[in-house]
């Protein structure tokens, strides 16, 4: 063979490698092909192409695994509140394979994943709880609460955790049990179950405190079913509480005495009281009196009898105490006792002195059975 024949030759090979190599560079296998399409959309903003993207990030389908990309995009469709995106956003930050353990920066893609009525946020949010994980306080009602949702829609180990809580814990048990009924029951308008789910968001018990739903039932208890007790609620919250708020605490208050609602009279004497506007006070707790609040019914004795806001009156004072004793007023039983038993601007008249302190004593008070004992 010439020269120049093995040159032609030769020429052609080359440009038959080169040729199998451009192909090789153009072809796509199926998987890399779903990924593009995948990619395009979600960068196009689609969910489900962002959500499916990120699982082929994860595991290496159609491109190479890349475990920041696949969080960056179950992020961009847990944005969007796509619940398995959240769940698995939080997945990733729990068991720290696709990018390092972040247990805090797990909690809001489980607390919204778990709202989305995702399972599996659900029961890992009720780990967290009853564990205090991820900066969470470690509570209880509130991880009995998750695994009562969870199974609610169908999780059989909620079920099963249900069933042991029911056998370890029943009065907790009972109590999410029935804050979930009262919830449910709150939803459908009843002001005494709004009236309960608010207490219950309020003080902690027996779930988590949140005092924005707090506000909210407690405020529709007031507002539209017309439940004074809800309206103290908010007043003394406001007040004292963890709502904190004087504005609104002093309207509260108002529109509470306009309703002449006793234990809100009350309230207001016992605030005027420790401010030591003592006419104001006298006036409060007497309005509570007519409206047979025993607090206030002692109170207003105990003014009588201290000359604060009032003139002295031990009869009249007397009086006050009765009411409040008969409806079972340990101090007014004690102390209408000890006027009686000693005589104090009445007659003298132990047998009815000694019946007042042994219904104090019965019910605990100590300075009645010392002087039950002192004979």
């Amino acid at each position: 063979m010439g020269i120049k024949m093995k040159k032609i030759l030769f020429l052609l090979l080359v440009l038959a490698a080169a040729g199998v190599g451009y192909w090789a560079f153009l072809y796509q296998t199926p998987e890399e092909k779903n990924f593009i399409r995948a990619l395009n959309a979600a960068k196009e903003g689609n969910v489900a192409a962002q959500l499916q993207t990120a699982d082929f990030y994860a595991a290496g389908t159609g491109t190479k695994q890349d475990g920041k990309q696949a969080v960056y995009w179950y992020r961009q469709a847990a944005l969007e509140g796509d619940p398995d995106a959240l769940w698995k956003c939080a997945q990733a930050y729990t068991e720290g394979k696709l990018v390092p353990q972040d247990l805090e920066e797990a909690v809001p893609f489980l607390m919204l994943g778990a709202k989305q009525g995702n399972i599996p946020a659900q029961e890992e949010l009720s780990r967290f709880y009853a564990q205090g994980l991820g900066g969470l306080v470690k509570h209880e009602g509130e991880s009995l609460y998750w695994q009562f949702i969870a199974a609610k829609i169908g999780s059989s180990s909620a079920q099963a955790a249900l069933k042991q809580a029911q056998q370890h814990s029943p009065q907790l048990y009972e109590s999410v049990e029935k804050f979930l009924t009262d919830l449910k029951t709150a939803q459908e308008g009843d002001g005494s179950a709004r009236l309960a789910v608010g207490e219950a968001y309020l003080t902690g018990n027996p779930i988590l405190q949140n005092t924005e739903e707090a506000e909210k039932w407690l405020t529709l208890a007031w507002q539209e079913n017309k439940l004074s007790q809800a309206g103290l609620m908010l007043a003394q919250a406001y007040q004292n509480g963890p709502l904190s708020d004087a504005a609104k605490a002093n309207r509260m208050w108002n529109e509470l005495a306009k309703q002449a609602y006793a234990p809100a009279q009350y309230a207001l004497g016992e605030k005027a009281y420790q401010s030591g506007h003592y006419d104001d006070a006298f006036a409060w707790f007497s309005n509570a009196a007519a409206g047979g609040f025993a607090q206030g019914q002692y109170m207003t004795g105990f003014m009588l009898m201290q000359g604060q806001g009032t003139a002295v009156s031990v009869p009249l004072a007397v009086t006050f105490f009765r009411s409040a004793a008969e409806q079972e007023n340990v101090p007014a039983q004690y102390v209408l006792g000890q006027i009686y038993w000693k005589g104090l601007g009445v007659p003298q008249d132990k047998k009815v002195g000694k019946m007042w302190l042994e219904k104090a004593a019965m019910r605990g008070n100590k300075e009645a059975q010392t002087l039950l004992e002192s004979e």
